[in-house]
């Protein structure tokens, strides 16, 4: 009688085991569950003497998105600040489930990059915080939440062109021959080479180089890691993404050599000039 007794508590103890793990895998958060970003969301940003300067979301259903922050007008009477430059900035987007997601956002004319998590609320609301608890280029989290706004795609590349074309004026108002690069630019130098480095779009570059090395392939996303930016179709393997970089008016980019079975083995450098890349 002892031995069934035990062997009846010994079986239930397993199945209760079972039934609570059973349960465990019930309760996790699958990956797909949640909404794909779309549409115009606005940000409400103060600067530092005061003038309002909103920036703009635009997400797509493929995955990508852009963002902008238009220029504006000093409302400071006070302020040293006669107007405040534009910012245009480009990214992916990846769903973690749950309405949670990835970002991976960089300048279009600058070296800064941003991993970024953002969530949607029950109002549909968007709110965004850096990754990292010290990245090496702060987004920031003092800007609130991120209203969903009825804007058309067209409305915002008029907001989006606008903000390039004051980014990089800002840039060359710095003085510098290109973003980051630390080289002032104290001559005249404002030549064709300078301008079309700090005009040169890393994705229409991106997408540009990987026609030349892929011809029959679409490109799914152009990221940027560092100085360097990764080109990549639908698939995102090592051995159908391309690294390059741009240089000043050139762009260098790396492809697998001739006979190296190596599936990332991307060790033949190319050099092509951005004008005839783009066929400018």
């Amino acid at each position: 009688m002892k031995k069934s007794k035990m062997m009846s508590v010994f079986l239930t103890v397993i199945v209760l085991g079972l039934v609570l793990t059973a349960c465990g895998k019930e309760t996790s958060k699958p990956k797909g569950n949640g909404q794909p970003l779309t549409g115009a969301y606005k940000t409400n940003y103060t600067t530092k003497d005061g003038t309002k300067q909103p920036s703009y979301w635009y997400f797509k259903k493929d995955g990508t998105f852009l963002y902008c922050t238009p220029q504006v007008n000093s409302t400071n009477p006070k302020s040293d600040t006669e107007y405040w430059y534009g910012d245009a900035k480009r990214g992916t987007w990846e769903l973690r489930g749950n309405d949670e997601y990835e970002l991976k956002m960089h300048d279009l004319y600058d070296d800064d990059y941003y991993h970024l998590d953002a969530e949607l609320d029950g109002s549909g609301d968007l709110s965004v915080s850096d990754s990292a608890k010290k990245p090496k280029y702060e987004y920031g989290t003092d800007v609130g939440c991120h209203k969903r706004k009825e804007m058309t795609y067209s409305q915002f590349m008029d907001l989006f062109n606008q903000a390039k074309a004051s980014d990089q004026q800002g840039i060359q108002a710095a003085g510098y021959t290109k973003a980051d690069n630390g080289d002032s630019n104290s001559s005249s130098e404002s030549s064709s080479s300078a301008t079309s480095s700090s005009s040169a779009d890393p994705d229409e570059i991106g997408r540009a180089v990987y026609k030349l090395v892929f011809p029959s392939e679409e490109v799914d996303s152009v990221e940027q890691d560092g100085d360097s930016y990764y080109v990549s179709n639908e698939y995102h393997s090592a051995d159908s993404t391309i690294r390059f970089q741009i240089n000043g008016d050139k762009v260098t980019y790396w492809t697998q050599a001739a006979g190296d079975t190596t599936a990332d083995g991307h060790n033949e450098e190319h050099t092509v000039s951005i004008s005839s890349l783009l066929g400018g």
